[in-house]
């Protein structure tokens, strides 16, 4: 079974000895990525390092790759890996006792690897608080697929798809489950007309349902403005949510839309609004889209502003107005 949590000696011939593909680091955006990650850590202990991103693009590489070759020689290293490990709570509470057993004179510097989705925001929290609550910890590094971060003051890096590739949106297309009902090929989703009408006459219960109907009903009232609507999974994490398509007299258009059901009083920040340009960016789509049953922060709406003709930013307000428009 494997340790939850382990020192940078138990670790080196395992997971940071372990090399980065070939040309990994030959890209100019992963390679600013290593560079920034070592600014952060040099600058504040106080303010954590969040490496964010889909999986399968190298988080985890690039933060390997600093502790086993860039790391300063009087900071020593903390590995927590979550991705295979039964007992998240175990695994920081060895932690803990680390902290407390350690006598070295040197920072210490703890990885959080994979955090998502085992902990909530509140819960990642109080996590981070208990350990720079150690003087020892100079800083602490967490890997997570997601880029929504509820938590002031961190330092952000997003590690994405390299610049220029595109990796096929056709692979990722789900089959739709019982409430969703495929109409006309390629594929047509369509909510539970029953649900549609409540939400109608209620709009409130949008915060009741679950987040993947909220994508359900907003991939339906898409269909019904006349896109062609494709669902990606539900376990996926790549800043797209529908696919919708649209033919127009000049070609067909493709919109990436991510649907966030938050509460109402949770804003939407800018850097989901950044990560899904970048998405938009990175598979060469027309436009995208982000639709919140909240609202949307002021640097968001400003980052809309400056690329608005390829991002749209839909809130709780225009969602009540699809539902009273739909099929009307």
């Amino acid at each position: 079974m494997k340790e939850p949590s382990s020192s940078f000696d138990d670790l080196s011939d395992d997971i940071l000895s372990k090399e980065a593909p070939i040309d990994f680091f030959g890209t100019l955006e992963q390679t600013k990525n290593l560079l920034l990650l070592a600014e952060y850590v040099r600058e504040n202990r106080s303010r954590p390092i969040f490496v964010t991103g889909p999986a399968g693009f190298g988080k985890t590489t690039i933060v390997r790759h600093y502790v086993a070759r860039n790391r300063p020689p009087d900071l020593e290293v903390e590995w927590v890996s979550f991705d295979e490990n039964p007992d998240p709570l175990a695994a920081l509470d060895q932690t803990i006792v680390r902290l407390r057993e350690t006598r070295t004179r040197n920072g210490l510097l703890v990885v959080l690897d994979g955090v998502d989705p085992i902990f909530s925001g509140d819960q990642l929290r109080q996590i981070l608080n208990r350990l720079f609550n150690w003087k020892v910890v100079r800083n602490v590094i967490v890997t997570t697929r997601t880029t929504d971060i509820p938590i002031p003051n961190v330092r952000e890096i997003y590690v994405g798809p390299p610049e220029g590739k595109l990796y096929g949106l056709r692979e990722q297309i789900v089959r739709p489950h019982r409430r969703i009902i495929a109409t006309v090929a390629p594929q047509i989703v369509a909510a539970n007309d029953v649900l549609i009408d409540q939400l109608r006459r209620k709009p409130d219960d949008l915060f009741k349902i679950t987040p993947r109907q909220f994508e359900e009903v907003v991939a339906e009232l898409l269909s019904g403005m006349g896109m062609e609507v494709e669902l990606t999974p539900e376990t996926r994490d790549g800043g797209k949510d529908i696919l919708a398509y649209m033919q127009t007299p000049i070609g067909r258009i493709l919109t990436l839309v991510e649907a966030k059901q938050y509460d109402r009083n949770r804003p939407v920040g800018v850097s989901l609004v950044r990560s899904l340009f970048g998405t938009l960016v990175d598979h060469q789509a027309t436009s995208a889209m982000l639709v919140t049953t909240s609202r949307f922060a002021k640097p968001a709406q400003q980052f809309q502003e400056r690329h608005k003709y390829q991002v749209e930013l839909k809130d709780y307000g225009d969602v009540v107005s699809w539902l009273l428009k739909h099929k009307s």
